[in-house]
């Protein structure tokens, strides 16, 4: 690939990475942005999308817990040689987002979230994982506090905190929320075509005009309940080819320090604070990536000298089974639930 087509590539990714705007033609608009015409973004785009390219997706991220779900970080204890099974029965539940077999004891980590129409519920959905995994343990990890969220990746790297959203709009009820809201919610979490009037394909699924969807996607964003619209990298792809959780065992009071020292650091796309579970004294939770295994031990040991922090469990990446958004308000929860309680 030529410098000059490789720099604007780089230059792209990173624009759809901060947002992609709301309007009838937004590609037209980013085009514009970056001083080319729409027809030259959209078929490098369309290269960036396809096989191999660093980008996964363009869609709407939203706020799962501000629509009322529930929400946890999952740790299971399976036996080794089960554990890719395992890995591939729980990443087939709707609510996993992401689900990684890790070097540890636990081995087996997910990130599971339950709607408020589940007839299970969080606890008891993770609990009837575990059984069809085979765990002889589990634990569940609710977030505390959040210091860092950023799926970014390179220069277009800025931080979700916990501020209130500047809309200021209250978190809505599922009963709140009419039809249309739903409909266009939905709606908004389906990848983004690579045509010049993308939201018009996309209006048109749910019977919808493609203004009235942009206005309720404004509105949505105003009210905090969608993060953003944007484009989510392959990360891998994107440079950083290895990673590791790493969990901390932090005193109450030092928590808040030590997270904010962790959130600085550009390497770490997550931080939570979670709670301690019966033989799991860690609470302080990092996400870390890296071109290496090297770089990511770098970051660990410029955490625990700068944030004061010795004990620690190192959960590196093993396996990956599934990494993708919850869609929410989708009907593969209950038709899960139905087959599995």
């Amino acid at each position: 690939m030529p410098a000059q087509c490789a720099e604007f590539d780089t230059r792209l990714a990173e624009a759809v990475q901060r947002r992609v705007p709301l309007v009838r033609r937004p590609y037209a608009q980013i085009a514009d942005e970056l001083g080319v015409g729409e027809r030259h973004l959209l078929e490098r785009l369309a290269a960036l999308r396809g096989e191999g390219g660093v980008i996964r997706e363009i869609a709407g991220i939203f706020d799962a817990a501000a629509f009322g779900y529930s929400q946890a970080l999952v740790a299971l204890r399976v036996k080794a040689d089960s554990a890719d099974a395992a890995g591939r029965i729980a990443a087939a539940h709707p609510g996993v987002s992401h689900c990684y077999k890790r070097t540890h004891r636990y081995n087996l980590w997910l990130t599971l979230a339950t709607s408020p129409r589940s007839a299970l519920g969080l606890e008891r959905t993770a609990c009837v994982l575990a059984g069809l995994c085979g765990a002889d343990s589990h634990m569940l990890l609710p977030s505390l506090k959040r210091y860092k969220l950023q799926v970014r990746f390179g220069a277009a790297q800025t931080p979700e905190n916990n501020e209130p959203p500047s809309g200021g709009g209250r978190p809505p009820r599922p009963g709140d929320l009419a039809d249309d809201q739903l409909r266009a919610v939905r709606a908004l979490q389906m990848d983004l075509p690579n045509e010049p009037e993308p939201f018009a394909a996309v209006a048109a699924t749910i019977a919808m005009d493609a203004d009235e969807l942009l206005v309720h996607g404004a509105d949505f964003l105003a009210a905090g309940w969608m993060r953003r619209y944007a484009a989510v990298l392959h990360h891998r792809a994107a440079g950083a080819a290895s990673n590791v959780l790493t969990a901390w065992r932090v005193a109450p009071a030092d928590a808040d320090r030590a997270g904010a020292i962790c959130a600085s650091r550009p390497q770490v796309s997550h931080c939570y604070l979670r709670p301690p579970a019966k033989d799991w004294p860690y609470t302080l939770y990092t996400m870390i990536h890296g071109r290496d295994r090297a770089e990511c031990e770098r970051v660990i040991a410029d955490l625990a000298a700068s944030a004061a922090l010795a004990d620690r469990a190192e959960l590196w990446t093993a396996a990956e089974f599934k990494k993708q958004r919850v869609r929410l308000f989708g009907d593969e929860e209950p038709r899960w639930e139905a087959e599995h309680r």
